[in-house]
């Protein structure tokens, strides 16, 4: 099957890399086995489609099929028009199918492969000369020359053109393979975004398709170049699609009702019974794209999202259905519905959602490179408002996702609703003291949520943090500026340390200059209060990133000696939660 002489080492290098990280293959997308002749992708192809539970087509075969005579004489007859009739064909092949392609394929027609995952079946050059030199079923390649010339070009010749198009290697594509399925990423185009930056920096980033929309792009917006850094999704949104867009697209995406598409969409104003999602998509042509959008309406009532998947999915097809929540609360209800979704509507920065509710890109690639969790139930996130810089998901075990809500998030009933898919939560400003609530902490703030079998147990682990920052000022006495979360765990740690508090809420005003010592907990979108200043006076900054830029300029504009160390604060508390999170049911 495969080459002998290099079966040891991929069987080696495929068992050395099995229990590291790896993304699955995405659903939807076709799988090409690329390379030489006679390298075995025919004899490979039918083991790797079954492996994946896919169909397999071997390019060859089905273009003798389409002709009516062997793959050889049409080839002869004319070389070039034959790669032209191996591009139609390739065109025409069912999505997510596992293809075997012929041995000029990769060389020569590369541009048609992009949205597809392309692996290269490897074969030395020694195996390759004794399995063609005798093998008179295959054409000749140029005539002109003896045959051992011929196959030393050809070879060399193709081998570099097989590098230029970067494809995976055999044993990549055996590793994603053993990993299962996980959803395509989308990204949408922003309005009045330059497609060619936007596509760009989306896929260094990890997206796979490029949604264009018709309510939110003029139908005059040249999509050329764009489509040179992504595959193109357009979606019908109110307004027809251009034709441009429609001969460039992969995928076409139209609302349910509407003219055929291979993707088709309802978007319901109103949480939706289960049965009456399933009555909406009876009858829609098996091997359609489903995409079944709800708000998510109260957090106890998310369960319904997951039986209408597993119902549609059941009708449909699990590789054919995306069920997403919308809302400003729905950002883990989405993560959770991803892991069995078809495609995975992300934000590719904070700056702009296409919906409501969508994760981060960065999060959604995380997860998938660096997972080896259960992405349905065992789920960690941060908490807060105003997160989507937080480095938490960089530091901590995956998958990890950044939950940014409102400040009036109702968080008990939230916490509950999550409680079957989260083993753990960082939680930050300004919910420390509502998470204290939610779960009936001893303490007035915390920062860390266990789950265990009667519910969340809560910690407060920036105690660590707090000791840390106290350690660095290396006071006896220090002034606190603020009485949130933080300033609960800061006093904690000066009882521990033997460091004296002065607390100084906003609301008490500031007569007199503050001296000597400082932290301040405000968060940076708090304008400091009438009267604040300094003199003589370190202010420790326990935030980090462009938050704790813009609070430094605020004490430097008050006389005061910012210090940064907030990234000290948040690796000793992140410690602290990394040990507490591995005790989770």
């Amino acid at each position: 099957m495969v080459d002998p002489r290099l079966a040891g080492e991929l069987r080696a290098d495929f068992e050395r890399r099995r229990d590291l990280p790896e993304e699955p293959l995405p659903v939807g997308v076709t799988v090409v086995l690329a390379g030489h002749r006679s390298a075995g992708k025919s004899r490979l192809l039918p083991h790797l489609a079954a492996m994946l539970g896919r169909e397999a087509v071997d390019l060859d075969l089905e273009i003798a099929r389409r002709a009516g005579r062997p793959v050889k004489d049409v080839f002869v007859e004319d070389p070039l028009g034959f790669r032209e009739v191996e591009r139609e064909v390739f065109r025409a092949l069912p999505r997510g199918s596992v293809v075997a392609v012929g041995g000029g394929f990769l060389a020569h027609s590369s541009d048609v492969l992009k949205g597809s995952v392309v692996a290269v079946v490897p074969i030395s050059f020694e195996t390759y000369v004794d399995r063609l030199r005798d093998d008179a079923s295959r054409p000749r390649l140029r005539p002109e020359v003896p045959i051992d010339v011929e196959l030393r070009e050809v070879f060399f010749e193709r081998e570099e053109l097989h590098k230029a198009a970067r494809p995976l290697s055999l044993v990549d594509l055996l590793l994603k393979a053993h990993r299962g399925r996980r959803p395509r990423r989308v990204v949408t185009l922003p309005p009045g975004a330059d497609p060619w930056r936007f596509t760009w920096a989306a896929r260094h980033a990890g997206a796979e398709l490029l949604e264009v929309r018709t309510d939110l792009a003029p139908p005059t917006l040249d999509l050329r170049l764009a489509l040179r850094g992504l595959p193109l999704l357009v979606a019908e949104r109110g307004k027809p699609i251009p034709e441009a867009w429609l001969e460039a697209a992969e995928l076409i995406d139209r609302p349910l009702g509407s003219a055929p598409a291979p993707l088709l969409s309802h978007h319901a104003e109103a949480p939706m019974k289960t049965s009456a999602a399933v009555a909406l998509w009876k009858g829609v042509p098996k091997g359609t794209l489903v995409k079944h959008v709800e708000p998510l309406g109260s957090p106890e009532d998310a369960k319904r999202l997951f039986e209408t998947r597993a119902a549609l999915a059941e009708l449909h097809g699990a590789d054919c259905v995306t069920v997403l929540a919308t809302g400003p609360l729905s950002t883990a209800f989405r993560a959770v519905l991803a892991v069995d979704n078809a495609l995975d509507y992300l934000a590719a920065d904070p700056s702009f959602m296409g919906a409501p509710g969508q994760r981060l890109l960065a999060d959604a690639t995380r997860e998938w490179r660096r997972s080896r969790g259960d992405g349905r139930t065992g789920r960690l996130a941060i908490i807060g408002s105003g997160v989507a810089r937080s480095r938490s998901p960089r530091l901590h075990p995956q998958p990890f996702d950044r939950l940014d809500l409102p400040r009036d998030t109702p968080l008990g009933p939230l916490l509950r609703a999550l409680e079957p898919h989260y083993r753990g939560f960082a939680v930050t400003a300004p919910f420390k003291k509502d998470a204290a609530k939610a779960v009936h902490a001893s303490r007035r703030a915390v920062n860390t949520l266990i789950r265990t079998p009667k519910g969340f147990r809560a910690h407060n682990t920036d105690v660590m943090g707090a000791k840390a920052v106290l350690r660095a000022l290396g006071a006896k006495a220090v002034t606190v500026l603020g009485d949130g979360g933080a300033t609960e765990a800061l006093r904690e740690a000066a009882d521990e340390l033997g460091v004296s508090l002065e607390v100084r809420p906003m609301r008490l005003g500031f007569a007199t200059p503050v001296r000597g010592p400082v932290v301040w907990t405000w968060p940076a979108g708090v304008e400091a209060p009438k009267g604040l200043s300094f003199e003589n006076a370190t202010v420790a900054i326990i935030v980090y990133g462009p938050p704790a830029r813009l609070i430094a300029e605020a004490v430097r504009a008050l006389g005061g000696q910012p210090r940064f160390l907030g990234p000290r604060w948040f690796i000793a508390q992140a410690r602290e939660q990394l040990r507490l999170w591995e005790t989770a049911t």
